[in-house]
């Protein structure tokens, strides 16, 4: 395929990124090829392809108990690992890039980050610790 450039007034730009916005799946190279056709085509309107359809995430598929377990054991390392990393980079050490999350992790809220934060819970009947003085 070849590849060209061309120069566009700011105003042809915007129309274009505008359209661009209003037609999501749609690259100035489609829309740019569009336009080259119908030109070249005596002006007979050429319709773009249409943009592939936008799937939904699918869930994770069912687990087994076992499944469960390791992924609970997977999941509270990179929670563990990442606290790490976080204390080094504030303690002004070098420390190793974010974690990538597992493909079967899926946040519980919209605003979720990766790794999720740790779980703090107190067992019933626990005592406080006292400081010795």
């Amino acid at each position: 395929m070849a590849k060209i450039s061309a120069s566009l007034p700011d105003e042809l730009k915007a129309r274009m990124d505008a359209y661009i916005k209003e037609h999501p799946g749609t690259g100035i190279s489609d829309v740019v090829q569009t336009a080259l056709e119908q030109f070249l085509s005596g002006g007979q309107t050429v319709h773009p392809p249409a943009p592939p359809p936008v799937t939904p995430p699918t869930s994770p598929p069912p687990t087994s108990n076992l499944d469960q377990v390791a992924r609970d054991y997977v999941l509270n390392l990179a929670i563990h690992v990442d606290n790490l990393r976080k204390s080094m980079a504030a303690a002004g050490l070098w420390a190793p890039p974010p974690l990538v999350p597992p493909p079967w992790w899926q946040p519980l809220r919209e605003n979720d980050s990766w790794a999720p934060a740790l779980k703090m819970e107190r067992k019933s009947g626990g005592k406080k610790k006292i400081r010795p003085e």
